[in-house]
């Protein structure tokens, strides 16, 4: 895998999950938990490091919860891929990293998770979420561990492929560090 092919595959999933965000509003439970399961099929998930969807409801909505519920789709939005990086893991190897926003429309300017993509049997897949912490001064942006593999320091990074840049200032400075790292030509 290289950063095209990440960032395809990166882009995969935020489609995937954006599409599950919405039938969680919208659609009835057969066609969300088809939603969730592409969405969960990019994830690596061991008894060791289990990843799943946290997008949920309760099962059974009606017809009638379901159009109430749609009407607040202007709450979700597909979250913006900012930036993937390249690392050469000590242990792990090569992996993959996509900064990505938060999920909905307020907060699609800011990093809000980190997904570590590594090549695993020959298919991209998604071994970690980290989160961005909110409460502690950036730049740099302090991540937490969320769900998957916890991978320690990823190491410096080989290369990047920046794309937008968020409009949260501490975020936009990490950023911009973060791209320079691995484009020192640039």
């Amino acid at each position: 895998m290289d950063l095209n092919q990440a960032t395809e595959f990166i882009n995969s999933y935020l489609d995937a999950e954006y599409a599950e965000a919405t039938a969680l509003r919208s659609e009835g439970d057969e066609i969300l938990s088809e939603r969730r399961r592409v969405s969960e099929d990019h994830f690596l998930s061991t008894p060791e490091s289990p990843m799943f969807s946290v997008i949920g409801r309760r099962p059974g909505y009606t017809d009638a919860e379901l159009e109430e519920y749609a009407q607040t789709l202007e709450q979700v939005a597909r979250r913006v891929l900012f930036m993937v990086v390249e690392f050469k893991h000590k242990e792990r190897g090569t992996m993959f990293c996509g900064y990505v926003s938060g999920a909905g429309p307020t907060i699609t300017g800011a990093y809000e998770l980190q997904l570590f993509t590594q090549d695993v049997g020959g298919k991209p897949k998604i071994i970690a979420q980290y989160a961005a912490e909110i409460l502690k001064p950036a730049p740099p942006v302090q991540w937490t561990h969320v769900q998957g593999a916890e991978l320690g320091d990823p190491g410096t990074p080989v290369a990047t492929r920046a794309f937008t840049e968020p409009t949260f200032n501490p975020h936009r400075l990490d950023w911009a560090a973060t791209r320079e790292l691995g484009n020192p030509a640039h």
